[in-house]
């Protein structure tokens, strides 16, 4: 019976070490968890590595004209790039968007977009060919905003310089997915 017992109190004396170490660790693991939490900052869910934009944007030259957009989304670095840029008629746009009225070649670089997805930024690069048979070409402001599902990119009276006039980005509502 007195081995018995010894036995016994050594299990229990064995459990309660192993109960100290295993409560140690978990309070350091849960202060590590808790210190990564309060130091990073709140943080809007990233722009996919690649997607798309689409939406309507109004500008004007001489005339007012509302064209469908779309492009193709790409993360560079902290900067997400718009390629095969096209503007298309239908649906309430102008018929001229896609013949006589298009995007550049690009790219349009949204500079720090990836980094910081609800903010605003510098979209670098934005051109046009216009009615008027000239272009437009050069950096617009941008506001980005992490809607949940997506990012709404909103752009409101922008001068972009242009030959034979400058061209007005007058209202973009763009979403990037």
């Amino acid at each position: 019976m007195l081995l018995n017992g010894f036995c016994n109190n050594a299990v229990v004396e064995n459990m309660e070490e192993i109960n100290v170490k295993t409560f140690r660790l978990t309070a350091l693991m849960s202060a590590i968890a808790l210190a990564s939490l309060s130091a990073a900052p709140a943080m809007a869910s990233p722009f996919p590595s690649s997607g798309t934009v689409t939406g309507v944007i109004n500008f004007s030259q001489s005339i007012n004209i509302d064209c469908n957009f779309s492009a193709t989304a790409t993360v560079v670095g902290s900067d997400v790039h718009l390629t095969g840029m096209t503007f298309s008629g239908g649906g309430g746009a102008s018929f001229l968007c896609g013949s006589v009225v298009n995007p550049n070649s690009g790219p349009w670089i949204a500079v720090g977009a990836a980094s910081h997805p609800s903010t605003t930024v510098t979209i670098t690069g934005v051109g046009a060919t216009t009615v008027l048979g000239g272009n437009c070409l050069g950096n617009i402001t941008a506001s980005v905003t992490d809607n949940g599902s997506g990012h709404d990119i909103v752009i409101v009276n922008q001068v972009v310089p242009g030959t034979p006039s400058n061209c007005t980005i007058n209202e973009a509502l763009l979403f990037a997915s």
